[in-house]
Parts: C-alpha cells; sequence; structure tokens
C-alpha cells in the first residue's frame, strides 16, 4: 500500500507495510489523493458516518480506539471517567504511545484524568494558553481513522446525558490534516491549514459557516447549545428575509443563558424556536443537502478565539442522521 509518513521529527521513516512502527515520529498515515480538497464542500472519498448520542452510548469512541496499534492523538476539552479514559490508560500500558492535549483552563476538572493517564504511561500537555478555550474534541487512531464529537468524554455526565454528534472520519485526506493539526499543537506551532476541507477555529470557522449559512435556498435546521454571535445571527436573519424556513433548537435557557435572548431575536424573525434538556450540540442542515456538526458554538469566542474543529456535510449519508435527529428533538421539545 502506498503511504505517506508525515515527520515532525528528525528521524527517518520506514514505509513499508512489514516496517517496525514508528517510536517518536509521527504515525504513518495513508496518503491522500493527488488532488487537493481546499473547499469545505468538496465531497470525500469515504463519507464520515454520524451517530447521535445518548442513544450510541460510548460505541463510536470506544471501538475506533480498541483498534489502535501504533498510535492515539487526543484533543479534547474536558476528559472524565469511561470507556474512553480506560482504553487510553489500557493502550497505553500496552505499548501504544497514547498523547493527549488538555484544556489548560480547566485544571479544576482535567487535573486527575492528566495524573491518570500519565501513570499510566501516555504524554499529556496543557493547552496553549493563547487560545481562550482549548474546546476541540477529537482523537485520530493509528494515522488512519479520526472521531470528533461535539460533546467531551465523561461517559455519564456528557456521552450519557447529552444530545451529541460522533462524526468518525476514515477519509486520508481529512485524517492527514488532523494528523497535521495535532502536531502543531502538541509543538505550540501554527498549523498549516490553507488548504483543508476541515472546519478549525481560529483559522476558517467563521467564514465556513456563514457561508454555509448564506447558501441555504429552501430550509435550514439549526441545533445548537448556543446562538450568540451577531454575525451568525445576522446570516439567519438574511435568509429568513430571503424566504427561507428556519427552525431553532436551543439548550435550555436556565443552563445558557445567553439562550434567552438568542430565542427572543429569532422569535422576532417569525422563526419557531424550541428547547430540549441536555442540549449540547452544535450543528444545523442546510437544504437538507448541505450540514455542519463540530464542536463550534456559535459564539464570537468559539469562532475566533478557541480551537475548534468539525466539518461541512455535503455526503446524504451523513447528513441524514443529523435531519432525522434533529426531528425526533423537534417534536418533542418546548418553545420559548
Amino acid at each position: 500500500m502506498k503511504r505517506l509518513c508525515v515527520l515532525f521529527a528528525l528521524s527517518a521513516c520506514a514505509t513499508s507495510d512489514d516496517s517496525p512502527p514508528p517510536t517518536d515520529e509521527q504515525p504513518v498515515v495513508d496518503a491522500p489523493p493527488a488532488e487537493d480538497f481546499c473547499n469545505a464542500t468538496d465531497p470525500r472519498t469515504v463519507p464520515i458516518e454520524v451517530v447521535a448520542t445518548p442513544e450510541a452510548g460510548e460505541a463510536p469512541y470506544t471501538s475506533v480506539l480498541a483498534t489502535a496499534q501504533t498510535s492515539i492523538d487526543v484533543e479534547v476539552y474536558l476528559m472524565g471517567y469511561g470507556g474512553i479514559l480506560d482504553l487510553l490508560q489500557d493502550k497505553a500500558r500496552a505499548g501504544v504511545r497514547v498523547r493527549v492535549i488538555l484544556d489548560g483552563g480547566k485544571k479544576d476538572t482535567n487535573q486527575k484524568y492528566f495524573d491518570l493517564l500519565v501513570a499510566a504511561g501516555a504524554e499529556v500537555k496543557w493547552s496553549d494558553p493563547k487560545f481562550s478555550f482549548f474546546h476541540a474534541k477529537f482523537f485520530v487512531v493509528d494515522g488512519k481513522t479520526a472521531v470528533m464529537s461535539t460533546g467531551n468524554y465523561s461517559k455519564t455526565f456528557s456521552i450519557e446525558r447529552e444530545r451529541n454528534f460522533v462524526a468518525t472520519d476514515s477519509d486520508p485526506a481529512d485524517v492527514a490534516d488532523l494528523v497535521t493539526l495535532f502536531e502543531a499543537d502538541w509543538t505550540g506551532q501554527t498549523p498549516a491549514m490553507s488548504c483543508t476541507r476541515m472546519v478549525i477555529s481560529p483559522v476558517n470557522s467563521r467564514e465556513r459557516l456563514l457561508a454555509a449559512i448564506a447558501g441555504a435556498q429552501a430550509t435550514l435546521d439549526l441545533e445548537s447549545m448556543q446562538f450568540a454571535d451577531y454575525a451568525v445571527r445576522d446570516a439567519v436573519k438574511k435568509r429568513v428575509q430571503a424566504g427561507v424556513q428556519v427552525r431553532a433548537l436551543l439548550a435550555d435557557a436556565n443552563w445558557i443563558d445567553a439562550n434567552a435572548s438568542a430565542a427572543t431575536f429569532l422569535k422576532d424573525l417569525g422563526v419557531p424556536v424550541k428547547w430540549i434538556p441536555h442540549l449540547h450540540t452544535k450543528m444545523f442542515v442546510v437544504d437538507g443537502k448541505v450540514a455542519y456538526v463540530g464542536s463550534e458554538n456559535f459564539s464570537q469566542t468559539s469562532l475566533d478565539k478557541n480551537r475548534e474543529v468539525g466539518v461541512i456535510l455535503v455526503e446524504s449519508s451523513s447528513i441524514a442522521p443529523l435531519a432525522s435527529t434533529f426531528d425526533k428533538d423537534w417534536a418533542v421539545g418546548t418553545d420559548f
């Protein structure tokens, strides 16, 4: 199999399938296709698999982590007890190179997980303080498969309680970009992300999300923990004024107090707005044909100051779970 070795160390890279696994280098990753994928809506060679939690439980995470043979690289805002932490410890003890970046502003929550991972043999770092929040939630296994989510890694608090989505991505170009992003964040460098499909804060999230919303011609369904950014609000307003049918699901205003004013803004536009308990996801579906899902909230801090990772989807098999889950949540939602 043709392989591409991404190096960030001085040592040489073996490229044959039966070579010893890499140690200090980045994992060997499948070579992306020769053509560039610089637009968020460029189609993928392998559609992303999207599932909803809490219905899917931990399986979308743990089934991929369990396959790790050489490396696991993790960026997450909040670690937590459960199958993800257990597998990261088990794999580190088994000799898999496990590297984890945790949000340094949440040491009160993350310190105990930091210590447990280090004790198991993992390499762990606090995030660069240049980010307001290190809010991304993804990991890459063996340089071949990436798992992104809208939710954090606590089994009982986040995975089995909150409305979130998990996106499993095996597209070689996407995975290579996330390998590059992780290595830059690990070494404190600026990532080379001028040509990527990924939605990354603070690199390109704002323009890509606004462009996707602006493309709505008939319908826009938005399900988000927050709806605070003024440019995002204005983009939605313009689509409403253009005749697009918008529906919005937000988190309970008793949890996210800014959603009270967000709901008022939307209702003043004639947009129906509902809430459901424990809504933590960040996604929207445009015309049933384009969708966004990721860690980016619709807030100025999230789009411009955090480290965040998400994707724009154009494949129907990837969009369908988002659309069907929205309809399910809408049916049980409570009007603001």
